[in-house]
């Protein structure tokens, strides 16, 4: 097949499975409903200590992302400190120490990130 037969192919097949007929929701009888509402209230009493310190531990998570993400500034401040700032004292080797630690930042910017979900089990606290 060449290339022109099987884009074709890939977007009739896309656009099928979007346009496709979507099923149906169907709701619960009231009956149902009133059996399993005291029982699920029951299960969020309970979880709700668990539900609390998993967001505790996820905003203590993101805080630190936050100040991760402030870090990428030092690039350009780096860059700055160490072309017109260095012929007056010794802001070139703390520009050169910014550069480095601005553009270090967005790597670990994304992965503290990455690590804001795994975090609500305490991983990382």
């Amino acid at each position: 097949m060449n290339r022109s037969t099987c884009l074709l192919l890939t977007v009739m097949l896309g656009c099928a499975m979007f346009f496709a007929p979507q099923p149906e929701a169907r709701a619960i009888d009231p009956v149902t409903i009133a059996i399993l509402a005291p029982i699920a209230i029951k299960a969020a009493q309970i979880m709700a200590p668990y539900v609390i310190r998993a967001l505790g531990h996820m905003a203590k998570a993101t805080i630190r992302a936050g100040k991760e993400m402030l870090h990428i500034f030092l690039l350009p401040i780096g860059l700055v400190q160490s072309t017109i700032l260095a012929p007056f004292g010794k802001q070139f080797s703390s520009g050169i120490v910014n550069i480095a630690r601005g553009g270090v930042a967005p790597f670990v910017f994304t992965w503290y990130v990455l690590m804001i979900p795994v975090s609500a089990f305490g991983v990382g606290i």
